[in-house]
């Protein structure tokens, strides 16, 4: 039994809500908003093309926004204190946007500087809000935390498919921008309440006698060697599945043959949302118990089988079938893997490393999009080959990236 200071659950569930009001902006934008936005301003031959490139500039960003606060907030030891600043600059800021968003993309780089600020900002607010996970003091408890990370996580991407794929299909399609940012301002209170209020013995961050214990814990050596092959392996599957939900819209609209394919995207994300939701909470939750290199190993084989396979057929329900176990695995592979990054962390410099391995996440996002892009410019958008390519080269992603976990896990 795990007799670490443990945490409330009200702090758990309040700290981690930020994932869900951001996780509705970005799935809104990658699966929708923007596809849409570039698809009315250039020709249907340059979408792939110049949608991989605008999500690889923004998401670029992303990534500097997430290092900067996840280094600077471990700076100065202040409680909770060194963490708030930055969440709230990435919460006014994203809210900004996205209020004049309807006024500012008319044009291709009002589209580019809105993406760039979103990813930026919103990457900031997250990047001082995961080192908590590893500053979590019970290994219990941070895979409970990392399931419900998931968990809502994944809640908001539902929110996103199904709110924004309605709005994106009316005639309030501007009313996605104000609803978006009435999500991660109601979010973002909750997180910044959960952790300004905070005063357990489970979360080394908020503790007094911390700051005389940080000098101890900082001198624990990393096994680097090892970090690094998880953060590759993860690199790897996370490339497998986020740069797929730019294209997943076009998909549908150029091989299904969908005449509105903005709502069987939304009806398709509910679904493999609900599914991927229900494994983050339950293996998240046991990963301490069953192994959590053993189920992200696992997570990134599977995943691989119904990927290589999804784009020889046309049926919407087999889509739904195989989009399930796809979802079902990556996001058991999201939460635990930030759990197995936290259990190698040094706690001293826990925003540092977590941001680090971040990385994984945000350069995927920002290397998949441009690369997926150029497939179809290569083999044709609107030719199934292009996205046989396509799906076959994120099957092969996922291959790899179980390979270097194996790896990753056999380090000592």
């Amino acid at each position: 039994m795990d007799s670490s200071p443990r945490a409330t659950n009200r702090f758990l569930i309040g700290y981690n809500l930020l994932y869900l009001g951001f996780n509705y902006l970005w799935i809104s934008l990658e699966s929708l908003i923007l596809p849409t936005q570039i698809g009315m301003i250039v020709s249907t031959r340059q979408i792939g093309f110049v949608l991989g490139v605008t999500a690889s500039i923004g998401n670029a960003f992303g990534i500097f926004g997430n290092l900067v606060a996840g280094i600077l907030s471990d700076r100065r030891r202040s409680g909770s204190a060194n963490r708030i600043p930055y969440i709230i600059a990435g919460i006014a800021v994203v809210i900004a946007t996205l209020v004049v968003e309807p006024i500012t993309s008319k044009s291709y780089i009002g589209i580019l500087v809105g993406y760039v600020l979103l990813q930026a900002f919103s990457n900031m607010a997250i990047g001082a809000t995961q080192p908590i996970l590893a500053e979590i003091e019970s290994k219990d408890q941070r895979g409970t935390s990392a399931g419900l990370n998931g968990l809502f996580s994944l809640v908001g991407t539902g929110i996103g498919f199904a709110l924004t794929s309605v709005l994106i299909s009316s005639n309030f399609s501007n009313a996605n921008f104000y609803a978006i940012a009435a999500g991660v301002a109601i979010t973002g209170l909750g997180t910044l309440l959960a952790i300004h209020g905070n005063r357990l013995a489970g979360v080394s961050s908020t503790l007094s006698h911390v700051n005389i214990s940080l000098t101890k814990l900082k001198r624990i050596p990393i096994n680097m060697r090892k970090f690094s092959k998880l953060i590759a392996g993860s690199f790897f599957v996370f490339s497998g599945v986020t740069g797929l939900t730019y294209f997943e819209l076009y998909f549908f609209k150029e091989v299904l043959n969908f005449s509105d394919p903005a709502i069987y995207v939304g009806i398709a994300g509910i679904v493999v949302i609900i599914v991927s939701a229900t494994s983050a909470m339950v293996l998240g939750h046991f990963s301490n118990r069953l192994g959590r290199w053993n189920i992200i190993i696992a997570d990134a084989a599977v995943a691989a089988i119904p990927t290589l396979i999804i784009p020889y057929f046309r049926s919407f329900y087999i889509f739904l079938i195989l989009g399930s176990v796809i979802g079902a695995t990556y996001g058991t592979f999201y939460s635990v893997s930030f759990a197995v990054a936290s259990d190698l962390v040094p706690k001293g410099e826990s925003g540092k490393y977590m941001s680090f391995f971040y990385l994984s996440l945000a350069g995927a996002s920002s290397f998949s999009p441009l690369i997926y892009g150029s497939v179809l410019l290569l083999f044709g958008q609107s030719a199934s080959s292009g996205f046989i390519a396509l799906f076959t080269l994120s099957g092969v992603f996922y291959l790899i990236g179980a390979l270097v976990l194996y790896w990753a896990h056999r380090t000592r």
